[in-house]
């Protein structure tokens, strides 16, 4: 199964099933990208990564000028190790950029299909609470109260105990 990273457009306020707004969400999976790996310029451009891109360009130019100083196999060497790591990163980079543009994370669904983790995504979404989830109660976190560590009625700070000086 495949883990997958749903991401709502800003413009998205609930789960309401509108299928004008839930068709719109990206399913990012999480998992080696073989598109990615084989041809990485034109899978950024169909994504339209633009930082992505030109953090590539400039990463694959400065390690291909110290691959050429080296010579002999280093320079394939060096475009297959930029090739793998683009294709392992490709979709944590696509996250990134989805939310640089203003995109929020929802939650995460898994299956194995696309089509499968979002069956699952919008069922359990829907059977939790039958009211949408909106995007304030996504981003706001309880209230706790932090845990100080106690030895008796002595309070720990780091490796010594000390008497308690605030009241």
């Amino acid at each position: 199964m495949t883990s997958y990273v749903v991401m709502a457009p800003p413009e998205f306020e609930s789960l309401n099933g509108d299928p004008e707004i839930t068709g719109r969400m990206q399913f990012v999976p999480d998992k080696f990208s073989p598109l990615a790996f084989l041809f990485s310029i034109p899978w950024i451009l169909f994504h339209r990564m633009w930082l992505v891109l030109l953090g590539y360009l400039a990463v694959t130019l400065v390690i291909e000028i110290a691959a050429l100083s080296l010579g002999g196999a280093a320079m394939g060497i060096a475009a297959f190790a930029i090739a793998i790591l683009f294709g392992f990163e490709a979709q944590a980079l696509r996250c990134w950029s989805l939310e640089r543009k203003g995109w929020y994370m929802v939650g995460v669904a898994e299956g194995n299909g696309r089509e499968e983790a979002e069956i699952r995504f919008f069922a359990t979404r829907m059977t939790k609470e039958q009211t949408p989830i909106t995007r304030d109660q996504q981003t706001t976190r309880p209230a706790t109260n932090p845990i100080i560590p106690r030895i008796g009625s002595e309070q720990v700070v780091g490796l010594t105990l000390g008497p308690e000086t605030r009241q």
